[in-house]
């Protein structure tokens, strides 16, 4: 495969010219040596070819954006959850199924245990402290903390953040959100996604502009994937909350219990599961599809028939086996060898071993290419199960 080509390979073939050179061959040639000679001078180029084929990267790698409009690319991804959190006045309200803040507690508590191993999580709370009355609005209003720093979830700290405030005052939910877009900036890029939850019961109350806010922090760069959840609110409240999600291109969901939160939440999960298994089974196909391009390169170096100057490698084979029988009969002509069945014998077998080399090499490399989309298949489900799994 790796020889030197001869002086009349490929386009350099001209029957005249070979047989020119032929009537140089001295008489009473060896098997031997009349053999080398030819090889010489008929050889076909199989390099580039070869070459090309042993290069060919048998690797199935799928990159298709997953359900969070991601690329999935070798890399692992970084997952942020920045969770804002409503701790105004109206929070200690009832509604079926316990108080507000508590009820918000406990799916906030449920989504960042729940979120995939290596994840980090943040929360921040606004408008507890002060109160909701006239005098403390100033205090209030400037209630804007981040009493769980973006990191990994521990359960017994995340608790204790929860734990250390009450529904207070107002509502300052655009400074909230001003103040997500700047813990989140440094997470800009296309391996990390960003979360940003928001649990809230009204309309902003502290004069800011929280549709401009949320505008900012969907076009900061950060990409992030915003989800209000309104609880209780009234439809002054739905109409802001509804357009602050539209505005950062983010979704929006009123309940009104205890068991409309619960509900939303496992819908939420079952649609995220569902999601990957349509992204699993496009990422299978595609990988599927991938194996068969690569496979069909493999058939065209090897196989491909005659199209121009391409020809697959077999094709080369023939041509040379063809020149060189011709060169075998000229010479037996000429009475130049010493035995032309010896000489021809040698020919057959150099075809011959050279076509099983071909066969073995097709299947080591149909081999590698069956293992690298098996591989892939698993690595596709197991990226599946672990994202399924992540929102049990």
């Amino acid at each position: 495969m790796k020889q030197k080509p001869g002086r009349f390979s490929g386009d350099n073939y001209d029957a005249k010219k070979v047989e020119q050179a032929l009537d140089q061959f001295p008489d009473d040639l060896s098997t031997e040596e009349a053999y080398n000679r030819l090889v010489y001078l008929l050889g076909e180029n199989y390099r580039p070819k070869y070459e090309e084929l042993m290069s060919l990267d048998p690797t199935i790698r799928v990159n298709e954006k997953t359900p969070n409009n991601q690329i999935d690319a070798p890399s692992v991804e970084q997952m942020n959850v920045e969770i804002l959190l409503d701790a105004s006045g109206s929070m200690a309200g009832r509604v079926d199924g316990g108080i507000k803040m508590d009820l918000a507690k406990q799916a906030i508590r449920s989504f960042a245990s729940d979120v995939p191993e290596g994840a980090q999580v943040s929360l921040r709370v606004y408008g507890h402290k002060g109160s909701n009355q006239k005098k403390d609005k100033a205090v209030s209003c400037q209630s804007n903390e981040l009493v769980y720093p973006l990191k990994s979830y521990d359960s017994s700290q995340f608790e204790q953040s929860l734990n250390q405030f009450k529904p207070t005052g107002w509502t300052p939910l655009a400074s909230a959100i001003q103040a997500a877009r700047e813990d989140l900036k440094e997470w800009a890029g296309e391996k990390t996604r960003n979360i940003v939850y928001v649990v809230s019961d009204g309309v902003e109350t502290c004069g800011g502009d929280p549709v401009k806010e949320a505008k900012k922090l969907g076009k900061s760069g950060i990409e992030p994937m915003v989800k209000i959840i309104g609880f209780d609110v009234d439809d002054a409240g739905q109409q802001q909350l509804k357009k602050v999600a539209e505005a950062a291109d983010g979704s929006y969901q009123t309940v009104t219990s205890g068991d409309d939160l619960k509900e939303y939440l496992e819908a939420e999960k079952e649609r995220i599961k569902q999601e990957w298994r349509g992204w699993s089974d496009h990422s299978s196909l595609k990988a599927q599809e991938k194996w068969g391009e690569k496979l069909s390169k493999v058939k065209d170096l090897l196989y491909k028939k005659p199209n121009g100057k391409e020809k697959g490698l077999a094709y080369i084979l023939e041509e040379e086996i063809n020149h060189l029988d011709a060169a075998v009969e000229y010479l037996e002509k000429k009475n130049k060898l010493e035995e032309k069945d010896s000489l021809a014998e040698k020919i057959h077998w150099r075809e011959l071993d050279t076509t099983d080399f071909f066969g073995s090499l097709e299947v080591s490399l149909i081999e590698k290419l069956d293992k690298e989309k098996v591989a892939e298949w698993e690595r596709i489900e197991e990226k599946e199960e672990n994202m399924t799994n992540s929102y049990e």
